[in-house]
């Protein structure tokens, strides 16, 4: 064991030796004199220390800085005792201090760069390394001579112990570290509570095969400080930049000691609010190439979906895309989360933390105010009746602050923890303002954790920089009721300005030019457009006024359309060209056309040049491709440049869509990923797609409404379900909706995903006895809609008699089975609507052909109990979902665009099912009995299966109190308790997992 103290020594690890942690505060409160101080994510760039971002590795000293955590970050600790126990120094103890406050919990342990799981005990049960094996040979019968034979029982011991403790303000000392020091306990004893220090205990059993390298590197993702929140009065975890602002502000420990009543709150729920808000993010404008991982509504952990290919704009299509629409994600508008030391200054600190929202922080007539990076409306309008001084305008700022591009790092769970460089932000119209010449701002985002929000921030901030008009003039009193941030209008004909907007940079109360009293603001201009997730080109100087060159004509914009007349008896096409204009110099407008084989342009029309859409008309155009150009033509007579639209197609309205070709679909995990080649000819309005539960004979006309996709789509995501699916092209261009003649279908037999176990099922036939909304019940008891004056209803509700309640909170697979036929009451050629030769069908019926009649299954779902006052979601329809909920309501609609003609549904039934669901535990060690609690309850009471260790000869078990939440075991020796200890491994396999 001599050896064994060596390798640990030469390590740098020696019994006895304790560090200890102290504060570094310098305890200077961070003030600041007047009231126009401004802290902005556009300050220069700091230099970051480390400091910045916390222990990235153990540190080790005997006086050391504390470190917070705010949001979730994976850190390093303060080594601030080692010693060992155990002959020859075998056991080495080591107490790893990360935060010097209370935090939420341990997400994530790694030992080096594993991620180790962790027992009840605190045992470290994987990475494998970590178990020592032991195999125990064991006589059971005869001997050598006669044929004996043993048995043996394998065990493990775990050579890494980590207990975990969230440094509460009454947490108690490590128990297993007081037990181990017990006859040395000045080394660690019960007084050694580190309150209010979140901490782990580490035992290090010396392994040569386990620790080849020495002692393991221990790190954690920590879910950090629980914050004050203004909004609801809760002390919980959060990631809100808002809120991680005001608590370092008021913390008397580690911040700027300030009282809370110093704080203006409201500022601070607004704030709070807005990064909360979840927005969309386009996928191609986010990624050139890698891995792409990302966070759905409500979730808190990033997931990989997929992988981008190395071209700039590529249709990004994840194996598991968390919305609808393919390419686009949703994710909170602003996070923090990061960690610092003490060390770090509060300016800097304060710094980093606004560049996680884009955001400004002042201190104004006795409160710290905040504000995140969104657009507000303008809250006065001001003009030249409320000037009390001449106005100084700054025009641009110098070069060296003039960039046009934005890069930095961040550092984050999608970059496996790793300091990486965020995809850079430009715009591509900037470079071009600036003669071409590249200037890259340098933005490192230290409490920014993933791309998406990293691009959001550092696009705020490229596009903030580029609004570089600024105006410093004294107002009238009207001005009194404006502060920092806020965003006002202004007025001015001299300037071309007709209420541009200003954001307010300073404020000051003084005397203007003729002293009189007056505001003094300082305005920095601003637009809606900043803080869009659209790249999309805008050069800001351009709108710095509304006077224009006389020789500046503006364009006017060219939108194309056709549609058929009827004249004389005739359908002729109509090709239409609407012209927007928006300026009042536009005098007049010229609008030429021509077939694309043509060698010159016609004249479309000469009209007036007023505000607003002209429009001009080519009648009786034929089919083929047509260019066409319009331009602006101001009252000097000076002509402008064409708009020009190229090969815009004529088609003939008059036929119905092609059919749909290639009709194909990809199954990934409960989504189907539908493409086809989309239908040529503008005549195609959308496509509709419906779904049949059946797999052979499914018919199109019978089937269930899924999703309209508009037309220009080849692809669609929906929920997938064994079954048929449909697709039909859809003309609704004239006053006749024509369809395809026959529809495309791709059916599936097998979603290779396991069985469900059908927990309820709502079967609303014949009886139908739920609240019916214009349906009703024929004579034969199929539901049908409701007939007025002779005509059907268009649209009708079922609502189901009752909700499924599954008692708790599951996340269930939600399906129907419904039998739809149609019912059409005219027949005959006298009553028909319409003319026969339009009529869809053979002559003796193609129920394909039909197309007006259809149903949809919706649902809406509560985490609450449905018997009292529950909150239910909105009704969303559903083909086959998987759900998290307690209870789910189920209705189905009714669709006819035939007066004549319904839907006839004679088997509605809604189905709830539920996956396999397996709990299980080893090792349980104990004498007499033990109840054992599931981790997750079951919906049903599960199936047990037990393995028993040393069960003594005359002993035997049994098992009461079985519920779908736990068990009981008994060793009993005769009726009575066993003095026998034994081990205990068990699995339970029922359906359903609870969700807390």
């Amino acid at each position: 064991m001599a050896t064994v103290a060596a390798i640990f020594a030469t390590a740098g690890f020696k019994a006895g030796i304790s560090y200890v942690l102290a504060h570094t505060f310098t305890g200077i409160a961070l003030k600041y004199i007047g009231a126009q101080f401004l802290l902005s994510a556009l300050s220069p760039k700091p230099k970051f220390s480390n400091s910045g971002r916390g222990y990235n590795v153990t540190a080790t000293g005997s006086i050391l800085d504390h470190q917070v955590i705010y949001g979730k970050m994976r850190v390093a600790g303060a080594r601030i005792f080692d010693a060992t126990t155990g002959g020859n120094n075998k056991d080495l103890h080591r107490v790893l201090a990360f935060a010097g406050h209370e935090i939420d919990s341990y997400y994530q342990i790694y030992l080096n760069d594993e991620i180790v799981t962790i027992d009840a005990d605190g045992n470290v049960t994987s990475p494998e390394k970590y178990r020592k094996k032991h195999t125990q040979w064991t006589r059971i019968g005869g001997s050598d001579e006669d044929g004996g034979y043993e048995e043996y029982v394998i065990t493990y011991t775990s050579l890494v112990t980590i207990k975990e403790h969230t440094g509460t303000l009454d947490q108690v000392a490590d128990a297993s570290l007081v037990e181990a020091f017990a006859s040395e306990e000045t080394e660690w004893s019960n007084n050694h509570r580190l309150r209010g220090i979140a901490y782990l205990y580490c035992k290090f059993i010396y392994d040569v095969d386990a620790f080849p390298n020495g002692v393991p590197e221990v790190t954690a993702v920590i879910k950090g400080k629980k914050l004050d929140d203004p909004r609801s009065s809760a002390v919980a975890w959060s990631d809100n930049p808002a809120l991680c602002i005001r608590d370092y502000i008021c913390s008397s420990s580690y911040g700027l000691n300030d009282p809370e009543s110093n704080i203006d709150d409201t500022a601070v729920t607004t704030a709070a609010n807005i990064c909360d808000e979840y927005v969309s993010s386009p996928v191609t404008s986010i990624f050139v190439g890698g891995e792409y991982k990302i966070k759905t509504v409500g979730d808190t952990d990033f997931t990989l979906i997929g992988s981008l290919n190395n071209t700039v704009g590529t249709i990004f299509t994840a194996t598991a895309l968390p919305t609808t629409s393919t390419g686009v994600v949703e994710t909170k508008r602003f996070t923090t989360n990061g960690a610092f030391t003490t060390g770090i200054t509060p300016g800097e600190l304060l710094t980093n933390i606004l560049t996680s929202m884009a955001g400004k922080l002042w201190f104004a007539q006795g409160k710290w105010k905040m504000k995140a990076a969104k657009f507000t409306n303008s809250v006065i309008s001001l003009n030249e009746n409320d000037l009390r001084s001449g106005i100084n305008v700054s025009t641009r700022h110098s070069r060296r602050d003039n960039f046009n591009s934005i890069k930095g790092t961040f550092r984050g769970e999608e970059s496996n923890w790793q300091v990486t460089d965020y995809p850079p932000v430009t715009n591509s119209a900037f470079p071009i303002a600036d003669n071409n010449q590249p200037s890259v701002a340098d933005v490192d985002l230290t409490f920014t954790d993933n791309s998406i929000e990293a691009r959001r921030t550092a696009r705020i901030m490229l596009e903030t920089n580029r609004q570089q008009l600024i105006v410093f003039a004294s107002f009238g009193m009207r001005a009194l009721k404006v502060q920092v941030g806020d965003t006002i209008s202004l007025t001015n004909e001299r300037f071309g300005w007709s209420s541009k907007l200003f954001e307010v940079e300073n404020w000051a109360f003084g005397l203007g030019d003729n002293l009189s009293f007056g505001v003094d603001l300082t305005l920095r201009e601003t637009a809606a457009t900043i803080y869009d997730e659209v790249d999309d080109g805008i050069v800001y100087e351009n709108d710095n006024t509304n006077l224009l060159s006389p020789f500046d004509v503006p364009n006017v914009g060219v939108l194309l359309s056709t549609e058929l007349r009827q004249m004389r008896g005739k359908l002729i096409t109509v090709l239409l060209a609407d012209i927007s204009n928006a300026s009042a110099l536009v005098d007049q407008v010229e609008v030429q056309y021509k077939k694309s084989e043509d060698l010159n342009f016609s004249p479309m029309s000469v009209s007036s040049g007023d505000i607003g859409t002209l429009r001009s008309e080519a009648i009786g155009v034929t089919e083929g491709y047509y260019h066409v150009r319009a331009r602006a033509i101001n009252a000097l007579g000076i002509r402008g440049d064409f708009t020009t639209i190229v090969g815009f197609f004529v088609d003939d309205l008059g036929t119905a869509p092609a059919n749909v070709t290639n009709f194909s679909g990809n199954v990934v995990g409960s989504s189907l990923h539908l493409n086809w080649t989309p239908v040529s000819g503008i005549d195609v309005g959308h496509y509709n797609l419906r779904y049949s539960n059946q797999t052979t004979g499914a018919v199109y006309s019978f089937s269930e409404d899924l999703v309209r996709v508009d037309k220009g789509t080849s692809s669609v995501t929906v929920p997938a379900a064994p079954g048929t699916y449909f697709i039909k092209a859809v003309d609704t261009s004239s006053s006749v909706i024509l369809v395809s003649a026959s529809p495309a279908s791709f059916t599936i037999t097998d979603l290779g995903i396991s069985a469900l176990d059908a927990v309820a099922t709502a079967t609303e036939n014949p009886t139908f006895s739920g609240l019916k909304s214009n349906v009703t019940i024929d004579a034969d008891d199929n539901l049908i809609l409701t007939q007025t004056g002779g005509n059907f209803e268009t649209v009708g509700f079922y609502y189901f008699a009752n909700p499924i309640d599954l008692g708790e909170k599951y996340t269930a697979r939600i399906l129907s089975d419904v039998s739809m036929t149609r019912f059409e009451q005219t027949n005959t050629f006298d009553n028909t609507s319409e003319n026969f030769d339009r009529r869809g069908g053979l002559f003796d019926g193609d129920p394909d052909a039909f197309d007006d009649v259809s149903f949809q299954m919706q649902e809406r779902h509560t985490d609450d109990d449905p018997s009292g006052s529950a909150t239910y979601t909105n009704w969303l329809p559903y083909a086959v979902s998987d759900i998290s909920a307690r209870a789910f309501q189920f209705r189905i609609k009714l669709t006819s665009t035939n007066s004549q003609a319904s839907p006839l549904i004679s088997t509605l039934k809604a189905i709830v099912g539920m996956p396999d669901h397996t709990s299980s535990g080893n090792n349980i060690t104990f004498t007499g009995s033990k109840s054992i609690t599931f981790t997750k309850a079951f919906q049903n009471v599960p199936g047990v299966s037990l393995s028993i260790a040393d069960l003594a000869d005359g002993d035997r078990y049994t098992i009461t109190s079985k519920t779908r939440t736990g068990f009981t075991i008994n060793i009993l020796t005769g009726n009575s308790a066993s003095t026998n200890a034994v081990t205990v491994d068990f699995v339970a396999k029922g359906f359903g997992k609870e969700i807390n």
